[in-house]
């Protein structure tokens, strides 16, 4: 077993992207050498913890990388979904708190969905918080984050969910419905992400998904509001994977299309028919079957970033 001397955070500036690396040095029977470490070590290093050296064929060549010993993180793994008292964002915290995270929900106010889904997460074994925010105003969201932190001592996953609509014509639509539907559904993905990225940066890594919606594509009559906050969550999200990767911070958006939601049940009956005659799948989705898709984004997609994903059965192709 080889033991860690020394380690150091270096920056390469190879055009167009900055490149950061652990480099350092292990000792193993006797033998130094100089090693590199994946970034998503860098909170739990220390001198002296013992690893093995392996050897990686890289796009530089071979390199010597040095893994420690898996060390235990008290509670496990922690997410923070906003908008999770029901719905979508219910079915992803406890989707999530099934493959072994301890789940920090949001939204704006407390209630008993959200007691519900608390008691939920707690029955499978995960530890639970409800965090009340509203994400639209950044104090509010410094708050929340620097709860969940002291609580649980990291965020993992950040999953962008909080949204709301207020559907009129444009001709109808007043300014402060416009604007309250932005500041939601848009601001409040810029402000939840970055109250959360210097944690993430000095954790050594972490995974963001923010949904969008199919109506950020297809243009939805009545919601200009709507759609023009969820297309920018995904020119955001472009941003934030490229501004971000060298810190291993994969960045992804989630469109779901026709979803079995409050949203989708208040469609009047005979439009909702119409709708979901020109799903080829004949149906509309769950909001577990997008949860699966954010769950593998958060555990599996470790070389996807910068991607909308559409999950709509082929309604919007």
């Amino acid at each position: 077993m080889a033991k860690l001397l020394a380690y150091s955070l270096v920056s390469i500036v190879p055009p167009p992207f900055k490149t950061e690396y652990i480099v350092g040095i292990a000792e193993d029977d006797g033998v130094r050498t100089p090693v590199r470490i994946d970034r998503s070590h860098l909170k739990n290093l220390k001198i002296g913890m013992s690893g093995t050296i392996t050897t990686r064929e890289t796009d530089q060549g071979e390199i010597k990388y040095f893994t420690p010993e898996e060390v235990k993180l008290e509670g496990g793994k922690v997410a923070l979904v906003t908008g999770a008292a029901r719905g979508i964002g219910r079915a992803i915290a406890i989707e999530l708190a099934e493959r072994g995270y301890d789940i920090a929900l949001n939204d704006i106010e407390t209630s008993t969905d959200g007691e519900e889904t608390i008691k939920e997460i707690q029955s499978l074994g995960r530890r639970a918080l409800f965090a009340v925010a509203d994400v639209s105003s950044y104090s509010d969201v410094q708050k929340m984050v620097n709860m969940v932190v002291e609580k649980f001592g990291r965020i993992d996953v950040l999953v962008n969910n909080a949204g709301i609509n207020i559907d009129r014509l444009v001709t109808n639509m007043s300014p402060l419905e416009w604007q309250k539907v932005i500041d939601v559904n848009l601001t409040g993905v810029f402000n939840c992400t970055k109250a959360v990225l210097p944690h993430m940066i000095a954790a050594g890594g972490g995974r963001i998904i923010n949904i969008s919606s199919q109506g950020a594509l297809d243009g939805p009559v009545g919601q200009a509001n709507y759609a023009a906050a969820k297309g920018g969550v995904v020119s955001f999200t472009k941003v934030i994977a490229r501004e971000y990767a060298q810190y291993n911070i994969l960045c992804n958006a989630v469109a779901p299309g026709c979803i079995r939601t409050r949203m989708t049940d208040s469609i009047p009956p005979g439009q909702l028919r119409e709708r979901v005659s020109k799903i080829p799948l004949g149906r509309r989705g769950e909001p577990g079957e997008v949860a699966k898709l954010v769950a593998f984004l958060a555990e599996d997609g470790t070389y996807i970033t910068g991607q909308l994903i559409l999950i709509n059965a082929g309604e919007y192709i």
